[in-house]
């Protein structure tokens, strides 16, 4: 019992943390697994190993990854201009995808040790059962606590009870929105920014775009693949928005054990009733389960044949380093994702700030003989003069107390995130919700090794999924599921 109302009165004051404001704050790169990349005068090219020391007498080489294999180019040019401040200390930037995360992650249980990572491509949380892996940034030399809007130092430490924080990241959390191919929206003669401003608007949109579609050889209306991250913590939590019932506080409930998931009125039930009904109408291709995110989904819409995707900030992006017609002549557009059922406010979900997430330096780093070129090359990407290169880098709002607010470029914060809430902008009456979720709120109590709500992870959610689409399950099958891995993964 004592548990649950220490995590109420942490929801109570984190509900108001993310009120202290964004600082409003793109590109592409290529990926790479490690390895620092010389060039000599005969132009042959060689690659050394990651974690290569060296010699005496020599510049400090510091392994550093880039925080996704898409922004590791503008992130090479942020660490050329660090490493021409800092004299002695070189940076060898690297990349992984979450394919290559284990394969990283085996390097590093045989000894290898990074500098610096991230836990994005990683998929990896500081957590109660793991917050040994993460130095306690509280304990490094860091001068930069007072930027935040947020109480970035204790927020993480109020959580689990343990010194921290253990990870940092200037960003607002991600924010999955609609974008589309306007030369295609224009071919299926459709306006949604003008004519969509309801959940029912939506619906018939839908309808619309898939009915122009079958009539198109090869063109596909809204293109949806698998991701178990995605499928895991951002769409259960995005689409209830809609509903009066499916605001955070309602699905936080449901984490903390002051409601059940598979309750009649439970937010969740939005969230598998509208793939259900998505499926049967067609909006979405066939076997979504055992579709690519990015080799069927990601790639059709670059290449033009997709009109529409349900995607973060990344796509958008691809499509302008793709060189794709459609993006480079600006002919991307979108909007918020859940326009509200039932004259509801219009809500723009955000991932809560990442208060367990972002970059970290593993425990073993102050045992090296460049711990203080570490902390310096630390405290330089959290920097003032350094977070509006990499917001502009990642096209991304800050939460970070700025002199000067950066150039945005990033197509999705232009065209859809700058104009939320903002007076004379396309949705001046939608406002963006970004309270900690109850996965976040609920870590401190997660069995050590369980599988969690939705198994996400271990991508089990991809199999409830698959039985829910075919009709081997109901809504309330799904619900119960989720219902039953609470209760064996959470002491709450």
């Amino acid at each position: 019992m004592a548990a649950h109302e220490v995590s109420r009165r942490v929801f109570v004051r984190m509900a108001a943390l993310s009120g202290g404001g964004l600082v409003v704050a793109a590109c592409t790169g290529s990926s790479s697994e490690g390895g620092t990349t010389t060039t000599a005068a005969d132009g042959v090219t060689t690659t050394a190993a990651p974690g290569t020391a060296a010699p005496a007498g020599e510049d400090v080489v510091l392994d550093i990854m880039s925080p996704v294999a898409e922004y590791e180019g503008p992130y090479r040019e942020i660490w050329n201009l660090f490493e021409s401040k800092h004299e002695g200390i070189k940076v060898n930037l690297f990349s992984i995808n979450e394919d290559t995360a284990a394969a990283h992650e085996a390097k590093v249980a045989g000894g290898y040790l990074p500098a610096i990572e991230h836990s994005q491509e990683l998929q990896i949380a500081a957590g109660a059962d793991n917050f040994e892996t993460f130095v306690d940034l509280s304990t490094i030399d860091f001068e930069w606590w007072d930027r935040w809007t947020w109480d970035v130092k204790n927020t993480w430490s109020g959580l689990f009870g343990e010194s921290g924080p253990r990870t940092l990241t200037p960003f607002q959390g991600f924010v999955f929105t609609w974008q589309w191919n306007q030369e295609l929206m224009d071919q299926a003669g459709l306006d949604p920014q003008n004519d969509v401003k309801t959940w029912d608007d939506m619906k018939a949109w839908l309808d619309e775009g898939t009915a122009w579609a079958a009539g198109e050889d090869g063109k596909t209306f809204w293109n949806l693949a698998w991701h178990n991250w995605v499928f895991g913590v951002q769409l259960p939590e995005i689409i209830p928005m809609a509903f009066e019932d499916g605001t955070r506080d309602r699905t936080a409930a449901c984490w903390l054990g002051d409601a059940k998931f598979n309750d009649a009125d439970s937010p969740y039930r939005h969230f598998y009733e509208f793939f259900v009904e998505a499926n049967e109408k067609g909006w979405m291709p066939e076997g979504l389960t055992t579709r690519q995110w990015e080799g069927d989904m990601e790639a059709s819409y670059i290449a033009g044949d997709s009109a529409l995707l349900l995607h973060g900030p990344w796509v958008w992006d691809k499509a302008l380093a793709a060189g794709a017609d459609f993006a480079v002549n600006g002919n991307q557009q979108g909007m918020p994702v859940t326009p509200p059922a039932e004259g509801n406010p219009w809500l723009q979900a955000a991932a809560p700030p990442a208060v367990d997430s972002g970059y970290f330096i593993r425990t073993g780093n102050p045992d090296t003989p460049h711990w203080a070129q570490t902390q310096v090359a630390f405290n330089w990407m959290f920097s003032p003069e350094a977070i509006p290169l990499r917001a502009s880098a990642e096209g991304r709002a800050v939460t970070y107390q700025l002199d000067d607010l950066p150039d945005i470029a990033g197509p999705q914060f232009q065209q859809v995130l700058s104009e939320v809430g903002t007076d004379g902008g396309k949705w001046a009456d939608t406002s963006f919700s970004e309270d900690l979720t109850g996965e976040v709120l609920a870590a401190p109590f997660r069995e050590k090794g369980s599988i969690g709500v939705f198994d996400w992870e271990a991508n089990g959610n991809n199999t409830v999924m698959a039985d829910l689409l075919a009709g081997s399950i109901t809504v309330q099958d799904a619900l119960d599921i989720a219902q039953k891995n609470w209760e064996a993964s959470y002491t709450v």
